[in-house]
């Protein structure tokens, strides 16, 4: 895998600069994607930047010592959910030529994990109630076999993936987005902050397991540059995030690569009737080597599926040249519906459409411009061992 990465990123760097950001005090922000925050970097289409990220809590866990008590703490300090979220963000990064309406293609190259992580069980924020005692599970990671123990025997395979990356959000967000957000302070609690915790069309806390390395995200721009926020860094995480986190953790770096994207549109940036489904390039888009993952954002479950199945009966009319009645029942035949994430205020539903099924047809079977999806998955070796753990339980 490591040969395979480096032939990648050696193609990869011939199309543009390289660039790394620590960080830092100046690098990073607490909860908020803020329109004045001065970019850490401003790179062109086809540039690469590695950027260090801290976790949650401005990095002030500490293993196998920070206590629910602490974090509680720290939340009532910083105002945490009402004000911000708790998630600490890198960036941004400004890519030149990216304006509104564009979409940015954002590859993601590399992950280095750091050495250990962490769930936190919150009896307020997960989907049941019945756990009322909070409780925070430490992991030492094996970064050579990429596992760590959750109990003795019981080993898990990590799956590093960006729980947050994130453009600029609309100004008009969320009140001009069909999310039914009854609170609009808890999406932009001032004009031109946003708060981290809900996801919306510029993508931010999707808590999406599949954007691991060799995956791309497309992503409409709302604002000039960009602006490219990631942080909320997981080890690995399941559909759902029932208890409220993931396996979180800290990326020594995450690498990725981006692209202006001048012919996709997001006609819904501009034009509100496009963004009940009209447009599939007005929300989110993941790809991989073998599935597009169209997305569907609402605080109702129900409502975000039916988002999803609209934008991706749009996709499949826009890119496969099917009729919206066919498209449907395509959906209904091949389509697998999948709840990523069920406790962030809005809920993200997307739909797994294969590439499989194209290949046949000579339609495309990539968004990517070479016409041949270009990144390669890590591999992940399910008879790697694991090591005893060292990580505790606090209460």
């Amino acid at each position: 895998m490591k040969k395979i990465f480096a032939a990648l990123l050696y193609t990869a760097c011939l199309m543009g600069e390289t660039y790394q950001v620590p960080a830092t005090a100046k690098t990073t922000t607490l909860g908020l994607f803020t329109l004045s925050k001065t970019p850490v970097v401003k790179v062109n289409s086809g540039d690469i930047v590695s950027l260090e990220t801290w976790n949650s809590c401005l990095h002030e866990m500490v293993f196998n010592k920070t206590t629910p008590a602490d974090v509680a703490e720290f939340y009532t300090a910083h105002d945490i959910q009402k004000r911000r979220g708790m998630h600490t963000l890198t960036g941004p990064v400004y890519i030149e030529g990216a304006e509104p309406g564009d979409v940015l293609e954002i590859r993601i190259l590399d992950i280095k994990l750091s050495d250990w992580g962490y769930n936190f069980l919150s009896p307020t924020q997960g989907i049941l109630s019945e756990f009322t005692k909070p409780r925070i599970k430490y992991f030492k990671f094996d970064k050579k076999n990429m596992t760590t123990e959750f109990s003795k025997g019981v080993c898990l395979h990590l799956k590093p993936f960006p729980g947050i990356i994130a453009v600029a959000p609309p100004l008009d967000w969320p009140q001009g987005w069909p999310v039914n957000l009854q609170t609009p302070s808890m999406g932009q609690p001032a004009k031109g902050e946003f708060n981290s915790v809900p996801p919306g069309p510029f993508a931010g806390n999707l808590d999406q397991p599949e954007l691991q390395v060799g995956s791309i995200l497309f992503v409409p721009v709302f604002q000039k540059g960009g602006l490219v926020w990631t942080g909320d860094s997981h080890a690995m995480q399941s559909n759902g995030e029932i208890d409220i986190t993931a396996l979180e953790t800290a990326y020594e770096s995450i690498t990725l690569q981006f692209f202006v994207r001048k012919d996709l549109k997001a006609l819904g940036v501009a034009d509100k009737t496009k963004r009940k489904g009209a447009d599939a390039f007005t929300w989110p888009i993941v790809e991989t080597s073998t599935h597009w993952m169209i997305i569907g954002l609402n605080v109702d479950l129900f409502e975000a599926m039916k988002l999803a199945s609209r934008n991706a009966i749009d996709f499949l009319v826009q890119t496969q040249g099917l009729t919206p009645e066919e498209s449907y029942q395509f959906l209904s035949l091949v389509g697998d519906f999948e709840i990523a994430e069920a406790v962030n205020v809005i809920k993200n539903v997307n739909v797994h459409i294969p590439k499989e099924a194209f290949k046949g047809n000579g339609k495309i079977t990539t968004l990517c411009s070479e016409g041949v999806f270009p990144l390669q998955p890590r591999a992940i070796d399910l008879d790697a061992p694991c090591v005893p753990q060292e990580g505790i339980t606090l209460e």
